[in-house]
Order: structure tokens, then sequence, then C-alpha cells
């Protein structure tokens, strides 16, 4: 059994993180009530202000989907479970990422077939996963040459229901992006900075989150795409209405 030193120190940094992490979110909050206000006055550049409040957004969103992490890994958050229709999720989802996805000129697709089934989650915690791990696969599909687009798909498998993101760019963040996330992952004391920044970060969050679901993130493919799911359980809640 570990030392109760050792877990004393684990819940100390964490309670640590947290705090900082919610720090983090403070000044973006702010940038993005600068933003709201600048949008009314036509003699700002609105475009840019419009820019300030999506980056603020996403930069939310990301620090908030660490933050729910370190709750739910120190108990201060409980799972709630419960049936969650997925196709109805990455709808949602994608509306979120909607604006982020359009200042970088990327397309967001929707696939999900008459079998999806719906599947037992806590629908913040996967919603969270699955919008920091959208927004790693806008970034990285902007940086591409041709016409990127970024596609939310969800199937079912004999494992349980596969839900993720897929897109033509996603050879050059799969299996590194995820061995990055997971090397992160493994390295609790490096700085704060390492860990909400790049790439790898919102692999590394989201990757996090679903491990509160019993799943994890792994290379899929999926109609001749490439991308990041997760396996979830199904509902028999729900399979059987």
């Amino acid at each position: 059994m570990p030392a109760q030193g050792s877990q004393t120190t684990v819940v100390g940094n964490e309670a640590v993180l947290l705090n900082v992490v919610e720090q983090l979110s403070r000044p973006l909050l702010q940038l993005r009530n600068m933003a709201e206000l600048a949008v009314t006055d036509p003699a700002l550049a609105a475009e840019q202000w419009q820019a300030v409040r999506v980056l603020s957004d996403t930069g939310l969103q990301l620090t908030q989907s660490y933050a729910l992490n370190l709750r739910l890994h120190g108990k201060l958050t409980l799972l709630e479970l419960e049936p969650v229709a997925v196709s109805a999720l990455l709808y949602d989802t994608a509306h979120m990422l909607e604006p982020y996805a359009k200042q970088h000129g990327v397309a967001l697709e929707l696939d999900t077939g008459p079998r999806v089934a719906p599947v037992l989650a806590d629908r913040t915690v996967l919603q969270s996963a699955l919008t920091s791990l959208g927004q790693v696969f806008i970034e990285s599909s902007s940086q591409q040459e041709t016409t990127a687009a970024v596609r939310l798909s969800a199937h079912r498998s004999r494992y349980g229901m596969v839900t993720g993101l897929y897109t033509d760019a996603a050879a050059s963040l799969g299996a590194e992006s995820l061995r990055q996330a997971r090397q992160l992952q493994a390295k609790a004391r490096q700085p704060l900075q390492r860990l909400v920044s790049g790439p790898a970060a919102g692999v590394f969050v989201a990757d996090a989150l679903l491990q509160n679901l019993a799943s994890r993130l792994h290379v899929a493919r999926y109609h001749k795409l490439t991308g990041l799911a997760a396996t979830l359980t199904p509902s028999a809640q729900l399979q059987l209405m």
C-alpha cells in the first residue's frame, strides 16, 4: 500500500493545480467580457474582438475541463451517470466548436448512423472531453494546404459505441499526440504550462476525462479517415425503450 504521506502529497499537488487553473480562467473571462463590449462599438475592430472572444472561450473551455478532471480525481465532484444520446451530444459539441472552426477555416461534419445507441455516461464529462479533442483537431487541420474538415462521428462496434473525431490531417496528430498526452499524464510534477498548452494538452485533457468513464482514447479509422475515439458502454435502459 502507498504511504499516507505520498497520498497527502498527491492530493496537495492536485489542490494547487486546481487553484492555478481556476486563476487562469479569470483573465480569460475578462477578455471575453471586453470582447462583448467592443463588438457593440463600431469604432473598434469588431472582427478582431470577436476573434479574442473565440480564443478566450477556447482557453476557458480547456482550463475548465482540466479543472473538472482534477475535481473528479480528488472526489470533489462526483460522476452523474445517465443515459446520454450520442447523436444529440455530438450535435451540441459541433455547435460549441463552430466559432473556433470558422475562425480557422475548418468545416465541421457530423456522421451518426441510425444504429447509434445511447451510452451510459456523465454528459458534462463526455462533452468536455469531445470539445477539448475537437479543438486539437481543428487547430491541426487548419494547417493543411487544402480545404480542411473535421468529422464528429459515432458508430456501433461489438465492443460498444465508438465516438470520436476524424480528419484527413489526423495522421499528424493521432498516435503521436496520444503518446505525448500519455507522457504528460505520467509526469505530474512538470510545469503547468506544459500541461495546458500545445496540441498534446487537449488530447491529454480529453483522455484523462474519458478515464473517469472507464474508457480511453485510441487511434481509430472510419470511412477512410483517421482519428481519435473512445469506446463507450451502451445504455441498456434506453436501448429497450
